[in-house]
């Protein structure tokens, strides 16, 4: 009894007995959490209709109802990054269907909606804005306030195909050549830590351990809030650290003790990559960078993303082909194992490995 997958459909059936009869039905979602979601609201209208006879009336939300509960519930619990974009994708959405009741809003809307928006956006920035309201329907579901969800056969894709960018040691050094004294320090902190852009602009003196040498970022700080991200400090680094002045409990200070702000910070890099003339330079290529050079330097994938802080390993691998070395290493393995062996067993003895072009390239 439960959600299951079966082999001839990629979506979650669910399934479960009712008085010594087994109902099954297609959930028409692909996403198992939501299935789960919507197999628990299944479980109670069919208790209703057992028990009561007829389906129970439900009062009909609007999305507004629905949205302004979100951003109340949801939204602060988010990053101050991610709150911000909340807001913006919220407004935009309740402007446009704020009157609608939540069980009138269809598929073909959000086709609709998807096919407008890419005339001026990218695919990943409107998978992004319907993750919002996808998230929003779970909770619908899961208040009962609506029986299925509308993204039944919708894709989306978050993280987009774009190529990972990343400094090399040239052009960080011209990005550094034109960059004003604060904001050289917080770059090369970020190039260092490879700190998502939120925990660097917003970097705490709390989080400095170890006497400096050491920075442990709390796990409700930390995207997904999954695990607490420990990342020792190098030596430029824990420099630039031991230069700031303590006036508030934010690490990188305005002349007048504020905070910097994350936007403020983010037009800053992009009008000095400008005049570097490093074009497509944003604040978050210095975690690209971060993470490029490990990789390069042959770490491991797993110790890669510790330091990264991923949730999953899927992200890091993202990474992976900037450093080809050990997929060389793996067939010279196999090579190995040829020398010695009579001829005619396995492959040819005759294995030769096509050098790998070494020229991975940074920002164009």
């Amino acid at each position: 009894m439960g959600v299951y997958r079966r082999t001839d459909t990629e979506t979650y059936w669910m399934s479960l007995v009712m008085d010594g009869t087994r109902r099954r039905q297609d959930t028409g979602v692909q996403d198992r959490k939501v299935a789960g979601e919507i197999f628990a609201a299944w479980q109670v209208q069919l208790a209703r209709e057992r028990w009561l006879g007829i389906p129970a009336v439900k009062p009909q939300h609007t999305v507004r109802e629905l949205l302004t509960e979100y951003a109340a519930k949801v939204t602060p619990r988010k990053s101050p990054a991610s709150q911000q974009r909340d807001r913006v994708v919220l407004a935009r959405f309740t402007t446009r269907w704020g009157t609608i009741a939540l069980d009138h809003l269809s598929s073909k809307t959000l086709e609709d909606y998807l096919t407008e928006r890419l005339h001026d956006v990218t695919f990943a920035t409107v998978s992004k804005e319907l993750g919002i309201l996808k998230s929003a329907y779970a909770r619908a579901l899961r208040w009962d306030w609506v029986s299925t969800t509308l993204f039944r056969g919708i894709t989306l894709n978050q993280e987009g195909e774009e190529r990972v960018r990343w400094l090399t040691d040239a052009k960080e050094a011209r990005l550094l050549a034109v960059a004003a004294p604060w904001l050289r320090e917080i770059v090369l902190v970020g190039l260092d830590t490879g700190l998502r852009r939120s925990n660097l602009v917003g970097l705490q003196w709390s989080w400095v351990q170890e006497r400096g040498t050491v920075l442990l970022v709390p796990r409700q700080q930390v995207k997904g809030k999954k695990a607490t991200v420990l990342i020792p400090l190098t030596r430029r680094a824990a420099a630039i650290l031991q230069r700031q002045m303590r006036r508030a409990s934010d690490v990188f200070t305005q002349p007048d003790g504020r905070a910097y702000a994350l936007e403020q910070v983010g037009m800053a890099v992009r009008r000095t990559a400008k005049r570097a003339q490093l074009p497509g330079v944003s604040l978050h290529v210095l975690r690209h960078t971060f993470i490029s050079r490990l990789v390069q330097a042959g770490r491991p994938l797993p110790e890669v993303a510790a330091l990264a802080g991923h949730r999953d390993i899927k992200m890091t691998l993202r990474y992976a082909h900037l450093a080809p070395s050990h997929l060389r290493a793996g067939i010279q393995a196999l090579e190995d194992r040829q020398v010695g062996q009579p001829a005619g067993r396995g492959l040819s003895t005759d294995l030769r490995v096509t050098p790998v072009s070494q020229d991975f390239g940074g920002i164009a």
